[in-house]
């Protein structure tokens, strides 16, 4: 059975490499003058009007697993000031993301499965086992805004597939 760590923060960070990977074919083809999509128009490209753009999902996939991270390891927070506005600024916070996670002791995870987490909302505090809120809350989220990405990517005619996704190109 793997570990909370190994099923988050390891996770977590060859997640976010797939992500950097992604934005990589996103900024080829901006670049490709066989279209009119601009780095600033996949940046901030929406699936739909009431949805977010491509620089916030990247921003929460970061925020996600930085606060799983903080809330569980029970560390010092590292905010990011959610002010990217190039793909530069993106694979940075991607890039600036891992490095806080790799820094992550595994026991401190580990030995915190069961204690109580915290998570403070527009709407009100949820209280989780940190095992619980891994497993009902910050994987969730953090795949909701890693597929919103690559969903946005694809939707914006950018040539990434399954196997992209995977980590398999």
């Amino acid at each position: 059975m793997p570990t909370l760590y190994e099923s988050t923060i390891s996770v977590f960070i060859r997640q976010l490499t797939i992500l950097s990977s992604l934005l990589k074919h996103g900024i080829t083809h901006a670049a490709s003058p066989t279209n009119t999509l601009t780095e600033s128009s996949l940046i901030d490209a929406r699936l739909i009007a009431d949805m977010q753009t491509l620089a916030y999902q990247i921003q929460r996939v970061s925020d996600t697993s930085k606060g799983f991270a903080v809330r569980v390891g029970k560390i010092e927070p590292v905010p990011f000031e959610d002010n990217e506005k190039t793909f530069e600024e993106l694979l940075e916070r991607i890039a600036k993301t891992v490095r806080f996670l790799e820094g992550v002791k595994e026991e401190d995870i580990n030995k915190n499965e069961e204690e109580e987490v915290v998570l403070k909302t527009g709407t009100g505090e949820m209280k989780f086992s940190a095992k619980n809120y891994a497993l009902n809350w910050a994987i969730p989220n953090f795949y909701f805004h890693f597929v919103t990405a690559y969903d946005i990517l694809r939707a914006q005619g950018v040539p990434i597939g399954k196997a992209n996704y995977l980590g398999r190109n």
